[in-house]
């Protein structure tokens, strides 16, 4: 199932040259074969069960249904409500009669089971497939066991244990059947919010290990289409939280992020943040609603009165050289949270305070943590590369991407952007991330980068 072009909207074919990055969920499974027995021994030719052992499982239900008829006829009429009625137990002076062949039937059925099992583990069949095939077998079992006879002993059963012991055990050098089959790893669960102090909640990093999950509306209409409104949403709620916006006649991107949507100026009371990049797009730099030193002379430096802007975060895109493709990388410095869920302030007053340069000048720095996108796996299947999004990202685009820290885990997941519709995009976050820091590296992945794409 090679993707073509037609499965992708226009607007993700020009707005992006790099090699997208496809939801897993996106793959069409395979589907799988159901095969009865896991070894030579129980199958012919064609590859079905033997046929001495089905004629020998369909003599044994034909002959245990007639025994039945027979056993509970009473005047001519057969006993309706067999499932309902008491175990034959006998009295005191009368022993328990010995239903042989409910036990043989019972058996085989047991048999049936473990071949299934022991064909899960070879095959390496999905959870869900597992369950249904475990399911379907249960309730093959309980159908049985209504009519199971009473228990016999050893000496009872006789020739009918060992005739069937060769339908018990597996055939040399099989392994036992599973003690349980392994299960996907579940989803992050969706974090409990209080959106009471909005400015609060937007600054304070998220819980750990449950995602905020969110959604950002990408609105371009009319004269506003060269620079599109970013909104975004609490998925619970649909509670509006911030808005951003290239801002015009700007050498490099520049975007203004506010609390308004309908006001997204510098300076008015809605301003909360800007994010800053380079000329080729492959640098970005948010902060918050503090003012640019380069704008303060040295007494409004050492003064009170005015706060510097707070350093919130560094994002890096890798340049693709000598025509090199593949789908982004990208590296994410944040400031560092301690236990007590504060975040390390830093407000540089000059270059070489800065995250990035610290960064550039190899500096063991304990202040700044990194994040790294997790690289996506190339697939034959679609032709693309791929990545799990646990459902949460339904569309194919250069955009989507996973961070971790691969310092620590590399599994977990700390923020996961994609793309869900033409114009839409989910957006989820934790700890140690904030809300604003989380928009922030969204909105730096909708940047057109020259040097990457």
């Amino acid at each position: 199932m090679m993707m073509k072009e037609a499965d992708f909207s226009d607007d993700e074919l020009d707005d992006v040259d790099g090699d997208l990055v496809v939801p897993m969920n996106m793959i069409e499974a395979p589907q799988p074969v159901v095969i009865s027995g896991p070894a030579s021994a129980y199958q012919n030719e064609s590859g079905g069960r033997s046929n001495a052992y089905n004629e020998r499982l369909s003599r044994a239900r034909n002959s245990l249904a007639a025994q039945r008829q027979n056993k509970f006829q009473n005047n001519g009429m057969v006993m309706s409500n067999m499932q309902d009625r008491p175990r034959t137990g006998g009295g005191a002076g009368q022993p328990p009669s010995i239903d042989v062949l409910s036990q043989e039937v019972e058996e085989m059925e047991m048999n049936d089971q473990r071949q299934a099992d022991v064909e899960y583990a070879h095959n390496h069949a999905s959870a869900q497939q597992s369950t249904t095939t475990g399911m379907s077998s249960t309730g093959m079992r309980e159908q049985y066991s209504r009519t199971e006879a009473p228990q016999m002993s050893d000496s009872e059963r006789g020739g009918v244990s060992q005739a069937m012991e060769q339908y018990h055990e597996p055939p040399p050098g099989m392994p036992p059947p599973p003690a349980s089959i392994p299960r996907p790893p579940p989803a992050a669960t969706p974090a409990v919010i209080d959106t009471t102090d909005l400015r609060s909640f937007l600054l304070r990093p998220g819980p750990q290990g449950a995602m905020v999950q969110c959604y950002i509306q990408r609105r371009k209409t009319g004269l506003a289409r060269l620079f599109p409104t970013y909104e975004i949403f609490l998925k619970d709620g649909d509670q509006f939280l911030l808005a951003a916006r290239k801002r015009k006649k700007k050498k490099s991107s520049n975007y203004v992020v506010s609390l308004d949507r309908d006001d997204l100026g510098r300076h008015t009371g809605s301003f909360f943040g800007k994010l800053r990049s380079n000329f080729i797009g492959t640098e970005f730099t948010l902060y918050d609603k503090g003012v640019n030193p380069e704008k303060l002379d040295k007494s409004q430096l050492e003064g009170s009165q005015i706060q510097v802007r707070q350093e919130l975060g560094t994002v890096l895109y890798k340049q693709n050289v000598l025509g090199s493709r593949g789908p982004r990388k990208m590296k994410v410095m944040v400031p560092t949270v301690n236990e007590q869920g504060q975040r390390k302030v830093l407000r540089p007053t000059s270059k070489d305070e800065t995250m990035l340069e610290r960064y550039k000048a190899a500096k063991n720095d304990d202040d700044v943590q990194i994040l790294k996108n997790k690289q996506p796996k190339w697939n034959d299947q679609v032709g693309a590369y791929v990545l799990n999004f646990n459902g949460r990202v339904t569309r194919a685009s250069v955009k989507n991407f996973q961070l971790c820290n691969m310092a620590r885990d590399p599994d977990a997941v700390l923020m996961q952007f994609g793309r869900v519709g033409k114009d839409s995009f989910n957006m989820d976050y934790q700890y140690p991330l904030c809300a604003l820091q989380a928009f922030g590296i969204a909105l730096s992945s909708f940047d057109y980068k020259i040097a990457c794409e």
